[in-house]
């Protein structure tokens, strides 16, 4: 077997069992869907019915709920596994540890994506998004959320290994967190808001720059993480 196919392998392994953790423990997935829904319904309260429909308004509440799961599922990112032992099991045997990252965000990426999807359809509901916004944001909304996930999903995990043994973990990983995610969240936001026909105050940056930062994102992360997952996995 070729060192290809033991890195595909081994990338196959983390991210089958990181499924298979989530169909056991279905209420995490639960609870984290119920938790968005909340801020779908909460957000037009906190601003109002008439400042919700103005397109910024309404295209900045979707993310910024979005940043909330965001963070609260990174935050999870390796919390089962360390209960379970199985990344233990992992990192004991000779798999490639940078094949159990890129599982890991595969993962991850895909996991977001099963929670934003109904987001998207509640965001549509709770906001009374006009027809022609579904129709114009349909071409782009999957690869731009592909592309947020990608990015946060990449910063978190990295971040998630490096402060695994600090003190103070849940202060320490968002402080770290935010920061480096805000670049990925103000290009989604704009990209999105760009998208709008309705919209009456466009971003000042063109398009092109914003799709730069949400593929240099991911692509900076992952070659870090793939030059440095040997020194990330070694405790």
């Amino acid at each position: 077997m070729s060192i290809a196919q033991i890195w595909q392998k081994n990338c196959w392994l983390v991210f089958e069992y990181s499924v298979r953790t989530l169909l056991l423990r279905k209420a995490s997935w639960a609870g984290t869907l119920a938790f968005a829904a909340c801020l779908a319904i909460l957000f037009p309260f906190a601003f109002g019915t008439e400042l919700i429909q103005k397109a910024e308004i309404r295209h900045g509440a979707f993310w910024a709920i979005n940043e909330f799961v965001v963070a609260l599922s990174v935050a999870r990112l390796f919390s089962v596994e360390s209960e379970g032992g199985m990344l233990e099991y992992f990192l004991s045997t000779q798999a490639h540890r940078s094949a159990l990252l890129f599982g890991k965000i595969f993962y991850i990426v895909l996991y977001l994506l099963s929670v934003q999807v109904p987001l998207l359809l509640m965001w549509v509901v709770f906001y009374n998004v006009p027809g022609s916004v579904v129709v114009s944001l349909g071409t782009r909304i999957v690869p731009l959320l592909l592309l947020f996930n990608l990015g946060t999903g990449t910063i978190g995990a990295l971040l998630a290994c490096v402060t695994a043994r600090s003190t103070a973990r849940d202060i320490l990983m968002p402080l770290l967190f935010y920061p480096l995610q805000m670049s990925v969240l103000l290009a989604a936001v704009s990209l999105a808001t760009l998208s709008d026909p309705n919209v009456v105050m466009l971003a000042g940056t063109s398009e092109q720059s914003w799709w730069t930062v949400m593929l240099g994102v991911p692509v900076v992360f992952l070659a870090l993480g793939v030059l440095l997952s040997d020194v990330l996995f070694q405790e």
